[in-house]
């Protein structure tokens, strides 16, 4: 029903609508993902401006109409300027948003990926932000009801035998033992280590993410699986991906054990 409504929210895209309107996909914590048009934004006097930025947090009013939802008011709460600054940390910060919109349906509420997204641009301005997306990632599949099994074997629930690097399918959902590797699809290896820290990145408070020591050779196997599981599941290419990679950050498209 048509009426005027308030809402927190962050800013996923825009893209320009009419002659001086812009067309917004905003995250909101009470009310879903909503699109929103802000009419004469792109006017070089209109007080919209400022709080309608891609990957800005603001307070708006909305009018939702029969369609379409009008921004009315805005009153901007954080623009996450240290990413502003960074182009790598710019780049990861369109990642975490991709992910999001993916994840969020338009109309559906998600307080847990509101805050998650949220908290994962806070801390990609302080922390390494490469372990901010592996985070993001291991914590969105936790939301979605996701989370891998890596303490056994995620197809007969056996032990993970041996000493050396595990098996793991995102068809499976999780780590495979010798016996049921090779029957699931794509499979990575990744080592003990990384399997302990895909954990902690999942369970640990953002605070504690500060102390936690991920050498290199553990950050690329992340790097390659961890994106890997949530596209799977998203069932589509994250294409943010794509610019990191331009960036000298994660490798892409490297092949799994088949």
């Amino acid at each position: 029903m048509p009426g005027l409504f308030q809402a927190e929210g962050i800013v996923l895209k825009g893209r320009d609508y009419q002659e001086t309107a812009r067309l917004l996909t905003i995250l909101t914590r009470s009310h879903g993902k909503i699109e929103a048009i802000v009419k004469g934004v792109r006017k070089p006097h209109s007080s919209l401006r400022s709080g309608t930025q891609q990957l800005c947090r603001s307070r708006f009013l909305f009018y939702a109409g029969k369609n379409l939802a009008t921004v009315t008011q805005c009153e901007v709460q954080e623009i996450f300027a240290p990413l502003r600054q960074d182009l790598k940390r710019m780049a990861r910060a369109y990642y975490l948003v991709e992910i999001a919109d993916n994840v969020v349906m338009p109309g559906q509420v998600n307080q847990a990926m509101y805050l998650l997204l949220q908290q994962g641009l806070e801390n990609l301005g302080e922390l390494e932000p490469d372990l901010v997306c592996r985070a993001f990632e291991a914590r969105t599949l936790k939301i979605l009801g996701l989370e891998p099994c890596l303490d056994a074997c995620a197809a007969c629930q056996g032990t993970l035998a041996g000493c050396g690097r595990v098996a793991i399918a995102p068809a499976a959902g999780g780590a495979l033992c010798p016996n049921c590797q090779g029957h699931q699809g794509r499979e990575f290896l990744l080592s003990r280590g990384s399997l302990k820290t895909w954990q902690q990145l999942s369970r640990l408070h953002w605070q504690y993410l500060k102390r936690l020591q991920v050498s290199s050779p553990l950050m690329r196997e992340l790097g390659e699986v961890m994106p890997a599981f949530l596209e799977y599941y998203l069932d589509r290419r994250l294409r943010s991906r794509a610019f990191i990679n331009e960036l000298g950050g994660d490798a892409i498209d490297r092949p799994g054990k088949n």
